[in-house]
């Protein structure tokens, strides 16, 4: 089995909240410092950092955790998600956008009735596009 994977720096719970809140994403295991045996070497990080959690969202699992360095982020792919409706491509894309970037504007394409990309506020990289 194959799970896309994403670190975040220290903000992973907030992260799955909002992915819950905006994307109805579910949360299918989760695991946090907390729960760490005390011989874990995990003593210097948060109580509530992320070692390790699975989430559904859209039909797929993938995994979300907390990052332990710079060079783990978000920043070094990007998901799509298609819509049926470009009511939904508008409401999803201005969710996402919402404290984050916008990196190309909601516009007609060739391939598609309605595309947009944004950086959501993890700095995380969205495509979002109707599936027409």
């Amino acid at each position: 089995m194959l799970l896309p994977s994403i670190a975040f720096q220290g903000n992973c719970d907030e992260a799955i909240s909002y992915y819950k809140e905006i994307l109805g994403a579910e949360v299918a295991a989760i695991n946090y410092v907390k729960d760490a045996p005390s011989d874990s070497g995990l003593d210097d990080l948060p109580p509530n950092f992320v070692t390790y959690s699975e989430v559904l969202m859209f039909g797929t699992r993938m995994v979300m955790t907390d990052g332990t360095n710079e060079e783990m982020s978000g920043e070094t792919f990007w998901f799509t998600l298609t819509f049926d409706t470009t009511e939904e491509v508008v409401s999803i894309f201005n969710k996402l956008a919402d404290g984050g970037e916008i990196t190309e504007a909601l516009a007609p394409q060739f391939w598609a009735s309605l595309n947009g990309s944004v950086v959501d506020r993890f700095g995380v990289h969205w495509n979002i596009v109707t599936s027409n």
